[in-house]
């Protein structure tokens, strides 16, 4: 929910192109024992592919989702207006006119 835009539309990108059947891994026995796992899933390489990418996905919105609220409230406090602070500047002595 809170990992950066850049961040998560990078990731969205690269798995937008995954393919776990052709994945690599650091060590051989440890490609072969994952493929043996997914080859043994209902639905295989393809139910793999589908679950990463419906997940990154969910990341993605509860990503988008916290960046409109961070951005909404940083609008609304910028944009309300402190009654206070613009009274008490215009009756500080150096903002008066001719000081």
């Amino acid at each position: 929910g809170k990992a950066g835009t850049d961040v998560a539309v990078a990731v969205a990108k690269t798995v937008a192109e995954l393919d776990t059947e052709n994945a690599k891994a650091s060590d051989e026995s440890d490609r072969l024992m994952i493929h043996k796992l997914i080859e043994s899933m209902d639905g295989g390489f393809d139910y793999m592919n589908t679950f990463v990418r419906k997940t990154i996905c969910k990341a993605l919105e509860a990503s988008h989702s916290h960046y409109e609220t961070t951005l909404k409230t940083l609008m609304e406090d910028l944009t309300e207006t402190h009654p206070t602070l613009l009274t008490s500047r215009a009756n500080h002595p150096e903002t008066k006119a001719g000081s």
